[in-house]
């Protein structure tokens, strides 16, 4: 039988196919102008019935209102698109302009204030899935760049749904292509927002990317930024939502990278423990108590001392 993933897979592609051939798909500049335009024979094409249906499919099957959205839609939306871009019967006109400016336009067609900023609203969804689907794309195309930018773009939506598939958008391109990936993520670290420093540290905090010991060390110099930049911020925004979901993010992510380079990362936890910053000790005693880090007890013990 097959995976709910699956089912999704065959039931995406002859919309995804049908959309991308649509007269009604418009460029990224054209879609700008229609959208903002009182002209009714430009505003017909925000009202193409195959990207709707595209996009019905995503809301209808979106699992929201809900404690989450469906995780196997999305995860399905994205091989769809990374499918599209390797198949040899799929013009490259289809899956490298087209496929983006569809990508593009689930994006933007429902953008969080036309729904009141609603955490829990179903139109969220086709920009949840164009968020892992155009990273999905970035990385099959080498638009790594666009990728990262567009992306980390998106890491500043007032939608929490929103910006943790801004995370897994760039897990699809670290997957696909570390070390160009990482690059682009180390040149926007440099005036990174709070948000988006979520989205990268979310981003890098994954077992299965960081197998390689030279990745793991990579994610490792990223949170070293990352909480020298919590470090920086004066105390009044540390208080701000955006700190705050940074710092929650660290208090798990931490400990993903320590278990994947244990003597590195041991080594930066008691560093870390010496700056003597309340947010920064909160953010290591929070990875101290995750299981992963059971195999290291006389380790975790030591360290427990110089941050409670």
């Amino acid at each position: 039988m097959p995976s709910k993933r699956e089912i999704h897979r065959q039931e995406l592609r002859p919309l995804l196919v049908v959309a991308l051939d649509s007269p009604g798909l418009l460029s990224p500049e054209q879609f700008k102008i229609a959208r903002f335009s009182l002209d009714m024979q430009l505003r017909v094409h925000l009202l193409d019935p195959d990207i709707a249906a595209l996009e019905d499919y995503l809301i209808d099957h979106s699992a929201l209102p809900g404690r989450r959205a469906n995780l196997e839609l999305i995860g399905a939306f994205a091989d769809e698109v990374s499918a599209l871009c390797a198949a040899s019967d799929v013009s490259l006109n289809s899956s490298y302009i087209a496929l983006e400016w569809l990508l593009l336009e689930l994006l933007n067609r429902y953008p969080p204030d036309m729904f009141g900023s609603d955490p829990d609203s179903p139109l969220q969804m086709p920009q949840l899935c164009g968020a892992v689907g155009f990273g999905a794309w970035a990385v099959a195309f080498q638009h790594i760049e666009s990728g990262v930018r567009t992306l980390l773009d998106l890491a500043n939506s007032p939608l929490w749904r929103v910006r943790e598939m801004v995370a897994f958008g760039l897990q699809r391109m670290l997957a696909g292509n570390w070390t160009s990936t990482t690059r682009r993520l180390r040149r926007r670290a440099i005036d990174a927002t709070a948000w988006e420093w979520r989205a990268l540290v979310a981003g890098v905090a994954e077992p299965d990317l960081l197998a390689d010991p030279a990745h793991a060390l990579d994610a490792l110099d990223l949170h070293y930024a990352a909480l020298a930049y919590l470090r920086r911020l004066p105390p009044d925004s540390r208080r701000g939502d955006p700190a705050q979901t940074l710092r929650k993010a660290l208090g798990y992510s931490v400990s993903v990278i320590v278990a994947a380079a244990p003597e590195a990362g041991f080594a930066q936890l008691r560093a870390w423990a010496a700056w003597d910053d309340p947010d920064v000790r909160w953010v290591l005693r929070q990875n101290l108590g995750k299981k992963r880090l059971d195999r290291w007890p006389d380790r975790v013990a030591a360290l427990r001392v110089l941050v409670e």
